[in-house]
């Protein structure tokens, strides 16, 4: 029967019995692995075991040079930062503003003289800022 072996390059056809074994075909045709239907053929079994008739054709595959390592996971010395975590305080508008005995309502906190009178100024050791439009005033000048 006729065998077609299809390498990279070429394909030819080589003449063998149904009893021939996969390893004779692989010695005449030079070639380190057959595959045929999507199957590796092991070299000690016979063309008759794995069905192949007539004018079928089989696959030579080339061997590969071993492959690459697997990348080693990286060890950390530090351990990871940790998020901050936003507190959140109960009754927050009582730091804003203050009741008098005569229950009068003044701002504890300075307002932002460009974003209007909704947007409170962070009081810091040396400064005002605005979150909202980076106006920054010292001390010296508030």
């Amino acid at each position: 029967m006729h065998i077609y072996v299809r390498s990279l390059e070429t394909l030819q056809c080589y003449e063998f019995s149904e009893e021939t074994r996969v390893e004779e075909v692989m010695a005449q045709s030079n070639c380190d692995n057959l595959q045929w239907g999507g199957r590796a053929l092991r070299a000690e079994l016979t063309l008759a075991d794995y069905g192949i008739m007539d004018e079928c054709t089989l696959e030579a595959l080339l061997a590969l040079a071993g492959g690459k390592r697997k990348k080693k996971k990286k060890v950390y010395t530090t351990p990871k930062k940790k998020a901050h975590k936003k507190k959140k305080v109960k009754l927050a508008v009582l730091n804003i503003y203050k009741v008098d005995k005569s229950e009068k309502v003044t701002r504890t906190k300075r307002a932002c003289e460009k974003c209007g009178a909704g947007t409170f100024m962070a009081k810091h050791f040396n400064r005002h800022y605005c979150g909202k439009c980076h106006a920054t005033q010292l001390f010296s000048q508030a």
